[in-house]
């Protein structure tokens, strides 16, 4: 017993270690996570996190530019992480070349035996006191990543929130860094590039046919020249 706590609070500290490391102020930086910052360009986080533009996925591109770039940097190139760092993955999303919204998918195994309070005893020492309970779960019902089941605490600093949840689907905790205004902005663009991609599919849909159409026209041509001057009786 005395063992399993020791490995717990071994494990917590060098969790508070790895974040406290990077942590910004209260209300200087609230809306950071580690060396990422919102409202931070494409180009910025892409340099930062040693990705290849080609690793960018473009969701829409109308009325807004909706991207998002998934990192793990455990094996990111030429990035040396120690083998306590518990973050697994990082997806990033952006509208129109600024950063709204990180979340950081936390390795399984490297928060083995952790529980919700440890994990919120760490982060109060980037981001201060939780919110309240019931204010908590309704921040957490408008911002927690779909795949997330269990909401565990939230914090807010003006139009920044960060919210702490558990997904059963990934096994693990997930922790959100976001701005309300940008990812409220987004969700609406997403919607409306979805009407506008099933109001404009018909016309895509003739489009396509038609260069088919064309494309076979001038292949046959092309043929039908190569083999006319060729063919002989």
């Amino acid at each position: 017993m005395f063992l399993r706590l020791s490995l717990r609070w071994t494990c917590l500290f060098l969790i508070t270690l790895a974040t406290l490391a990077t942590a910004p102020a209260f209300a200087e930086d609230f809306g950071k996570y580690r060396e990422f910052t919102l409202g931070s360009t494409v180009a910025s986080v892409l340099e930062l996190t040693g990705s290849r533009p080609s690793e960018l996925r473009t969701l829409h591109e109308k009325p807004s530019v909706l991207q998002e770039l998934v990192w793990r940097p455990r094996y990111s190139p030429g990035r040396a992480l120690p083998d306590v760092d518990p973050v697994h993955e990082m997806v990033f999303s952006f509208s129109d070349d600024l950063l709204y919204s990180i979340n950081v998918y936390y390795d399984r195994a490297r928060t083995a035996g952790l529980s919700h309070d440890d994990l919120i005893l760490a982060l109060k020492g980037v981001y201060g006191v939780p919110l309240a309970s019931a204010k908590r779960h309704e921040r957490l019902a408008r911002f927690a990543p779909s795949d997330a089941s269990l909401p565990i605490a939230t914090w807010e600093q003006g139009d920044m929130v960060v919210a702490l949840s558990w997904s059963d689907y990934r096994a693990g905790y997930v922790l959100v860094v976001m701005s309300q205004a940008r990812a409220s902005a987004a969700r609406l663009a997403t919607a409306t590039a979805v009407e506008l991609d099933e109001r404009e599919a018909p016309a895509r849909e003739e489009a396509r046919r038609k260069k088919d159409a064309d494309d076979q026209k001038a292949a046959e041509e092309r043929a039908r020249e190569t083999n006319r001057g060729a063919f002989r009786p």
